[in-house]
């Protein structure tokens, strides 16, 4: 960065938002790959191996933010049919999910596969997080000069 340049604050929220458009994207390859396995592997296996932990993306628009949520899948029998339902997983203080209690009595390849995801993903909600608190701060500036000037 040249030192003589200056960034406006709109420059910074403008980087903010690319960062967190290519985290979003990054996080959604990672997501698309873990379905593709989990279809993969009840095709080759059907219902013996079966996985039945779920993962998504829930964006928050306002916020140029995103959330990377585990669920146990499970199914609801309603009026003589079956209905899936998801149940979505704590992760509690931090950026990591407890994956020990959550994966038991899973299949070793869903553990496997979930476990590796979960490095991944915990990288990326503490970027979005360190994004989240930038914004934040570019935008509680600019509310502080704009009272001061006025």
């Amino acid at each position: 960065m040249n030192p003589t340049s200056s960034l406006s604050e709109v420059d910074l929220l403008i980087w903010v938002e690319a960062r967190s458009e290519q985290l979003y994207a990054q996080a959604r390859m990672l997501v698309d790959d873990y379905w593709r396995q989990l279809k993969s592997r009840h095709e080759k296996y059907g219902k013996t191996e079966s996985g039945r932990i779920g993962v998504r993306i829930r964006r928050r628009e306002s916020s140029f933010s995103f959330s990377i949520e585990w669920y146990r899948m499970a199914t609801l029998r309603q009026n003589g049919q079956n209905k899936p339902i998801a149940q979505y997983l704590k992760k509690g203080l931090g950026y990591r999910y407890p994956l020990q209690r959550i994966l038991k009595g899973e299949p070793d390849w869903e553990v496997k596969l979930v476990e590796e995801l979960e490095t991944e993903f915990v990288d990326i909600r503490k970027q979005v997080d360190c994004l989240g608190k930038i914004r934040d701060a570019v935008q509680n500036y600019r509310k502080a000069t704009q009272t001061r000037i006025e």
